[in-house]
């Protein structure tokens, strides 16, 4: 299947954007703040994740919300090739 957008590098995000990823809902049970996180790692550069987390956290948020699989986001992203930087921003 061929991907209908392309991946944007270098871009701007706003705090007010950042505070849209703290609102997404989940349809299949999933922890709403394992689904915000993750949505927000799939999507963001490491710049942007790490100021998403910092903001995440500033809501009181859980950054160890798990799938429902059990499994952290960080669990999850320290499988992944050069995700240091996504990891030290989780564990910061």
């Amino acid at each position: 299947m061929k991907r209908d957008k392309k991946r944007v590098e270098g871009e701007t995000w706003s705090e007010e954007r950042l505070a849209e990823y703290l609102g997404f809902k989940t349809y299949d049970g999933t922890d709403p703040d394992f689904h915000c996180l993750y949505r927000a790692y799939t999507r963001m550069n490491e710049e942007t994740f790490a100021r998403f987390v910092q903001l995440f956290r500033e809501q009181g948020r859980n950054v160890q919300a798990t799938n429902l699989e059990g499994q952290t986001l960080a669990e999850i992203v320290a499988k992944h090739a050069q995700s240091e930087d996504y990891l030290a921003a989780l564990s910061a």
